[in-house]
């Protein structure tokens, strides 16, 4: 998320309870139905992380490469939200800050920020996206939201989390999809400390292997020195950041992908 998104969103917060009467809960339809939703190759969904240049340049790597079985490129259909976890994708969620999505033909327009209309975006459990792009393989990049939880809450969700991306995995897959999953970079110091940072990303990859999920382990493909400086999450990284994590990512991911797409 850019630090635009950032600052709008906290004004949006700071006037949500007077707002509230005058702007009823709404969502866009044509994200969870319509002729928006395509079938594609790849359905990928992520958080604030992919909503700069790591989520638009990773849909373009995946856009570009030839589908193993046919040689065409292959199509992507994308849905980033700002503050998405493995719970909200697991049951559906409510975007208040911020979305992107990308409709397998080459159009991502429908952009919506924290003061557009309508103010508040539904979006459905990712099993209802599975069933409608019907993809072969799901790309999920989540985590970084786990990550900002304070050390009490942290150690109290910790096992849940685990769970319940175990159990997003095994829904992707019962809804007919196979399963990647990109971890969270790395967090500043003072979000997460050193050893908590790398403990996580490397319990949430064995949950993940043994729910039949691939899984990138984005701790030795990201450095946290690109995490902006005024980010008072301390996720978010500067472009330089994003683009050395996406050309990372994509080096490990890509026989990975291609593995699962032969099949």
């Amino acid at each position: 998320m850019r630090g635009w998104l950032l600052a709008a969103a906290l004004l949006v917060c700071a006037a949500d309870a007077g707002a509230a009467k005058e702007k009823p809960d709404s969502y866009d339809p044509g994200i969870v139905q319509g002729d928006w939703i395509k079938r594609s190759d790849i359905l990928f969904v992520g958080d604030s992380e992919s909503l700069g240049y790591f989520g638009a340049q990773l849909y373009r790597s995946l856009s570009r490469e030839p589908d193993p079985k046919t040689g065409r490129p292959l199509t992507v259909w994308s849905f980033w939200t700002c503050g998405s976890d493995a719970g909200s994708w697991l049951n559906g969620g409510v975007s208040y800050c911020g979305i992107r999505t990308c409709n397998g033909a080459g159009d991502c327009a429908r952009d919506h920020g924290p003061l557009d209309e309508p103010g508040r975006v539904h979006y459905a459990p990712l099993a209802r996206y599975v069933a409608q792009v019907k993809p072969r393989v799901t790309l999920i990049s989540l985590g970084s939201n786990m990550l900002t939880q304070k050390p009490r809450a942290f150690r109290n969700a910790y096992d849940a989390y685990l769970d319940t991306a175990a159990r997003l995995a095994r829904a992707v897959q019962t809804a007919g999809s196979q399963c990647i999953w990109i971890g969270p970079p790395q967090a500043a110091l003072t979000t997460k400390p050193l050893a908590d940072y790398e403990r996580f990303t490397a319990d949430l990859g064995r949950a993940l292997r043994a729910a039949g999920c691939g899984y990138v382990d984005s701790n030795p493909l990201s450095d946290r020195k690109y995490v902006l400086a005024r980010d008072p999450e301390g996720i978010h990284y500067q472009g330089a950041g994003e683009r050395d994590w996406e050309t990372r990512v994509w080096v490990q991911l890509r026989p990975l992908l291609l593995s699962k797409l032969a099949r």
